[in-house]
């Protein structure tokens, strides 16, 4: 599914125009989960806002009590997440959240910076100290809104004479050798009759990178990286070409910092 926002500053949220891209408006799931009233309230009313400014259908399910989240299954786009909260905490609910979601856009609320290194782990988008700041939220809103964009696009690709409907954010990389070009995903990989250059430009430029003229590579799949390699959660090493090891640098710790 892909959300087009509305953005007072520049109108309608810049998003690649092609066909080959499916657009559909659905009404997007968000958690609140607070054991503070006050701060639940509050958080509440500007998501809400937020949505309704930028024309964007939500439903907001705002609870206090974690463990009613904790034995449910119900399927999450974006949670804000207290870290300390009675009976289980925000980290733990975060990581059974991300079991019926993995492209779930997280924020952690709290008190508390001990927790950041784990909430990092979960590639929080923002870890926001109470009382938050508004404009700090709606700017992490931002690029939420950017990520689910992006992470939710159906690309269509060719494959042997026909057209295979793919999430963006299930491809882990794209390769080519000569003329085949390859595409991998976390469960399969196939050859397709896009070429190389296309799918560069197809897919969503916030966290794809061609870090080599051979490899395009989707950063949500980066396990470990150095300045001349990276190693993916499926064990792939991927090299980063020389020339391009400079950008990439800048790109990638300004991709850890939207996160």
């Amino acid at each position: 599914m892909t959300f087009i926002a509305y953005n007072d500053k520049i109108g309608l949220h810049h998003m690649r125009a092609a066909s080959l891209f499916s657009i559909a408006r659905v009404s997007m799931k968000i958690l609140i989960c607070d054991d503070e009233q006050t701060y639940l309230n509050t958080l509440h009313i500007h998501v809400e806002e937020y949505m309704l400014n930028h024309h964007i259908p939500c439903t907001v399910t705002a609870l206090t009590d974690p463990t009613k989240v904790a034995i449910d299954t119900a399927v999450f786009d974006l949670a804000f997440l207290d870290i300390q909260m009675p009976g289980i905490d925000g980290i733990a609910l975060a990581k059974h959240l991300r079991q019926n979601n993995p492209k779930l856009a997280l924020f952690f609320v709290t008190n508390y910076d001990e927790y950041q290194d784990e909430a990092m782990d979960l590639r929080a988008f923002r870890f926001f100290e109470k009382p938050f700041n508004a404009n700090r939220l709606y700017a992490g809103l931002d690029k939420a809104m950017e990520y689910i964009d992006g992470a939710y696009v159906d690309i269509f690709l060719s494959e042997n004479g026909t057209q295979r409907r793919v999430i963006a954010d299930d491809i882990m990389y794209v390769t080519r050798d000569g003329r085949k070009v390859s595409i991998v995903t976390k469960t399969q990989s196939f050859c397709t009759a896009d070429k190389f250059d296309d799918l560069c430009e197809k897919l969503p430029q916030l966290f794809f990178y061609p870090v080599h003229k051979s490899f395009l590579v989707n950063l949500h799949y980066v396990e470990r990286y150095s300045y001349s390699e990276m190693l993916l959660t499926d064990g792939m090493r991927i090299p980063i070409a020389p020339r391009k090891q400079s950008a990439f640098h800048k790109f990638w710790f300004e991709y850890l910092r939207r996160r």
